[in-house]
């Protein structure tokens, strides 16, 4: 197994200083091939990676491990997992050499990361997306690992999957999707069912149906990478976003700032998901989230919809980024057009 140290990571730097005078901004390179990671299957072993956060409380992690162990996997705690560096669990090049290891390490057949929080961006120049794409798996996280699962997807055409954080619920829910897309290979239907206290309830903000291929993630993560090389050609995608504290206000900001880049007018289709405790402090003086969203969604001329189980929730589906999938707007559903995984 290749190891990556903090001084193998000097080179790479250093070429990265120098790139910018090389590189053409006319247009984005072609997508790669997709590629198709391995199903995950009872006793293999999954890394639990800390590409992001330092972990609030060591229990989250003795949890998590357990909860993996009870479904029939091995695991493979990685070296950053307990650590703290500020708000990161370790500097950027540490971060970066802990999840290359465990690409290289032929023994784990998924990743999954502690918690989200912020820090993936700043790890994604430090990666070898070759040598991603020559060791394909299941790379599965949210909330600030969006930045790292659409990066990789992007540069190397593998399927990664938007789901469970290690510091996330991982109930009967939430393992419905995790079993059928990653370990049965299906071609999985995702619907809305109406749960208690939903944070968006399910809402048809445009009728209609639409397919493409599946990218997106949290709001704020995905708004800092806007500009940058880390995300698709929006031509044709279907575009999620899930966000969690932020007021109404801050959204239209964001979601602006998406129009702006004439995202909107490219896409095939919208989901948002739960927008969590997303409440304005002084709602007299304020637009509440709902209407924000249709403020900038209701005139669209493709279908979308808003309130499916995705983001800050317990219940919470995990679904394939860079797969081809159908989306129908009235029924608020996704339907995979083929399994995400090769069983």
């Amino acid at each position: 197994m290749k190891k990556f140290s903090r001084r193998s990571f000097i080179p790479i730097v250093g070429a990265l200083l120098v790139a910018p005078s090389m590189l053409s901004f006319s247009s984005k390179p072609s997508a790669p091939n997709k590629i198709k990671p391995k199903a995950l299957k009872k006793g293999d072993a999954i890394g639990i990676c800390a590409s992001a956060g330092a972990i609030h409380d060591v229990n989250d992690i003795i949890t998590f491990i357990q909860v993996l162990k009870d479904h029939g996997f091995e695991v493979k705690e990685g070296v950053n997992a307990r650590t703290k560096y500020g708000y990161f669990s370790a500097d950027d090049q540490l971060r970066a050499a802990e999840f290359m290891d465990m690409i290289c390490d032929t023994s784990i057949k998924a990743i999954f990361f502690t918690r989200g929080g912020w820090g993936c961006a700043r790890i994604l120049p430090l990666l070898d997306f070759d040598l991603i794409q020559k060791n394909p798996k299941i790379i599965m996280g949210f909330s600030d690992i969006s930045s790292l699962l659409n990066a990789i997807t992007v540069k190397t055409g593998l399927i990664t999957f938007h789901g469970p954080n290690g510091n996330a619920t991982w109930n009967e829910f939430s393992w419905k999707s995790i079993d059928e897309v990653l370990s049965n290979a299906t071609p999985f239907l995702y619907n809305t069912p109406i749960l208690p206290a939903m944070d968006t309830p399910p809402t048809t903000i445009v009728a209609g149906m639409a397919e493409g291929e599946l990218f997106g993630g949290n709001l704020s993560v995905m708004t800092g990478l806007l500009g940058s090389e880390y995300l698709p050609d929006w031509k044709g995608k279907i575009l999620f976003f899930e966000e969690v504290l932020e007021e109404p206000y801050r959204i239209d900001r964001m979601l602006t700032q998406w129009k702006m880049n004439g995202v909107f007018d490219q896409v095939n289709g919208i989901v948002l998901g739960q927008f969590r405790k997303c409440v304005p402090e002084e709602p007299a003086w304020s637009f509440s989230l709902m209407e924000v969203l249709v403020q900038h969604f209701g005139h669209l001329k493709i279908p979308v919809y808003a309130g499916f189980l995705l983001g800050h929730v317990k219940n919470k589906h995990s679904i394939p980024i860079g797969a081809q999938v159908v989306l129908d707007a009235d029924d608020g559903t996704i339907q995979l057009i083929e399994p995400a995984v090769l069983a």
